[in-house]
């Protein structure tokens, strides 16, 4: 079982035992309903950004190093997965030879663009737009690929708004985006659930900085003054889980980016909120 958050050895856990292309960004196991696909800050010089849309995408770049991209093999797999009912499994890397997962992925669209090849050349490349599923923990043993014919009502996630309580806030984050409908309807649900999930770390915080347990430095017309931090790098600028979202003071959030223990404070700050939830869950 694959947890999300937690840490995997590429060869050893993945491809050891689903197989796949180990190089790339892309692997395509034939025995098993899985596309695994990985992001990181190597290839930026070759083309390969991957990051949030401000439409609340995460926008993933396609395979192939030279010359034009094409929609086949692991690209074609991407667009394809739900009809093929494959999962997508995207992982972050982390250290050589190591990747965390971050979630699973469902195609929304893709869109072509101008990049370089490895040779610095311009190319079309292709950038699909994915939405990160919240799922918490991957069944290994079969695929999560919904086969089930979604009713008209669950076609849209609700909008949040500040008013709504803690648990409504935490119910629409976790919400699932629709497969179903037009890319519209797909994308106003995924930034609805980017929205809730901010305003659900604002409402757990209750006003107090979850960094150093002090009051907001201020009031706004909104409400206290905290800033929302992601406890992870792809999550910045997205919609995430609870678990990896906290409230802080403009002080714990620079603290947490520029500090020079910013890895050991944002370690204290994960255990921070797994204890928060914790609670909040009994």
């Amino acid at each position: 079982m694959f947890e999300i958050g937690e840490i995997y050895n590429r060869r050893a856990d993945i491809h050891g035992r689903y197989k796949g292309q180990q190089y790339g960004g892309i692997a395509t196991p034939a025995a098993h309903p899985y596309i695994f696909i990985f992001t990181g800050d190597s290839g930026s010089e070759y083309g390969y950004i991957d990051d949030f849309d401000p439409n609340g995408t995460f926008k993933y770049t396609g395979e192939g190093q030279e010359g034009d991209m094409k929609m086949s093999k692991g690209n074609l797999a991407i667009r394809d997965h739900q009809k093929n009912n494959k999962e997508i499994l995207l992982f972050e890397s982390t250290s050589r030879g190591y990747v965390r997962l971050l979630g699973t992925c469902n195609y929304v669209f893709h869109h072509i663009e101008e990049r370089p090849d490895r040779n610095g050349n311009l190319r079309e490349a292709i950038v699909f737009h994915l939405d990160i599923v919240n799922n918490r923990n991957i069944d290994a043993a079969h695929t999560l690929t919904s086969k089930l014919v979604e009713s008209p009502k669950a076609m849209y996630i609700t909008k949040p708004s500040k008013g709504q309580s803690l648990q409504k806030l935490r119910e629409i984050a976790l919400s699932s985006t629709p497969t179903q409908g037009s890319t519209q309807e797909k994308i106003q649900s995924i930034q609805n659930r980017s929205r809730a999930i901010k305003l659900y770390a604002k409402k757990r915080a209750n006003g107090i900085c979850e960094g150093c347990n002090k009051i907001a430095p201020f009031e706004t017309k909104s409400g206290p003054y905290l800033e929302v931090h992601h406890l992870t790098r792809l999550a910045d600028g997205g919609a995430d889980l609870p678990q990896n979202v906290i409230a802080l003071c403009p002080i714990c959030h620079r603290k947490a980016h520029y500090s020079l223990d910013h890895l050991e404070f944002n370690s204290k700050l994960m255990d921070t909120v797994i204890a928060i939830e914790a609670n909040l869950n009994q």
